[in-house]
């Protein structure tokens, strides 16, 4: 057996397994020391996957105590608006932390991996050694050097077995790549079921169910928050009071059925006459509140008097009276809502009289 190496001793460079020149011993394989270090790096690459496997855990553990938080709040809960938000936010932690579990398993295999490879050439290295040492040992036979002899085998046999245990380590971190690949599909997998609870919850907490706005808790942060935003951005910001003409009368005399029905389609034709990106917001029994940026006061007025004439043209009885205000620099949400509702009263009196 041989191989390009070089002398040890002297530095000449040879083929064979001893120099020609001085007969000692070739560096054919890669020292202890450097082999040593080859293991204290995968030694240090193990604790540091140990340690993503611990946060990981804690972190698992975290997000299942806060998805028994939330389901204990919403079974207390009985449809109170506070204690969805907070089951809403439990679940919105639960889901992040579960996408950044699964990331860090995700890094945690690939860093298995690249141990595995390192040890499968820590390996290599050391079975190169030992075949070169038993080379060696046969020459030191033939030379009739037995103790020699003797130190060689034991040295190769030495590589072998440490060859063996990189070889198994390999193969135990290229199964754990592989679970941590697994359980990070499944915690992906559980983010997204738990994404899809809060939106579900929020759907549930938020809309009105008979009307599909916003319902009152959850719109005036909304509307607040396009107010806040024109106050910012010096946009401008029209908010709309509309009442439901009559709805007492048609529940007292045609049923609640019938009342329900007139304010599903009041619901339908204001979604239908706004902006996808503008706030309604069922404010009372029979009163909407409607949140539009970027519009004048004049075109608002056109676009609820098309809203108002659609209702009159599905039946006469059916009516709305709409009052609106432009939100003011540093007006406040209470200031503009409570200017719109005066436009109303006032819009009122005039069709009364």
């Amino acid at each position: 057996m041989t191989h390009d190496a070089r002398c040890a001793a002297c530095g000449e460079a040879t083929a064979l397994l001893v120099c020609a020149s001085c007969g000692s011993e070739l560096s054919t394989r890669p020292s202890d020391a450097d082999l040593g270090d080859r293991d204290q790096t995968a030694s240090d690459r193990d604790q540091t996957w140990s340690d993503h496997d611990q946060t990981a855990s804690d972190r698992d553990r975290r997000s299942a105590e806060e998805d028994q938080d939330a389901a204990d709040g919403d079974l207390a809960a009985g449809g109170a608006a506070a204690s969805h938000r907070r089951s809403l936010r439990a679940r919105e932690r639960s889901a992040h932390d579960r996408e950044a579990v699964s990331t860090m398993r995700t890094e945690t295999a690939a860093g298995r991996e690249e141990t595995a490879g390192e040890r499968d050439r820590a390996a290599a290295l050391r079975d190169r050694g030992a075949a070169g040492r038993d080379e060696l040992a046969r020459l030191h036979d033939l030379d009739d050097d037995a103790r020699t002899y003797e130190d060689v085998v034991l040295r190769a046999q030495r590589d072998r077995r440490r060859a063996a245990a990189d070889r198994a380590k390999a193969a135990d971190d290229r199964k754990r790549a592989a679970d941590d690949r697994a359980q990070s599909a499944r915690e992906r997998m559980e983010a997204r079921r738990k994404r899809a609870e809060a939106d579900d919850a929020l759907a549930l907490a938020a809309t009105d169910e008979l009307t599909h706005a916003w319902t009152r808790t959850f719109g005036l942060a909304q509307v607040a928050h396009e107010l806040e935003r024109s106050h910012r951005l010096g946009t401008r910001l029209v908010i709309a009071f509309v009442d439901v003409d009559g709805l007492k009368e048609v529940n007292d005399s045609r049923g609640h059925v019938a009342g329900d029905a007139l304010l599903r389609l009041v619901g339908e034709t204001l979604r239908a006459h706004i902006r996808t990106y503008d706030v309604l917001v069922r404010y009372g029994g029979d009163e909407f509140l409607c949140a539009m940026p970027s519009l004048t006061a004049v075109e608002a007025e056109s676009r609820f008097a098309q809203i108002a004439a659609t209702l009159s043209d599905a039946d006469t009885g059916h009516s709305v009276t709409f009052g609106l205000a432009e939100a003011e620099p540093d007006e406040d949400l209470e200031g503009v809502i409570v200017r719109a509702d005066n436009a109303l009263l006032t819009a009122r009196r005039a069709g009364q009289d």
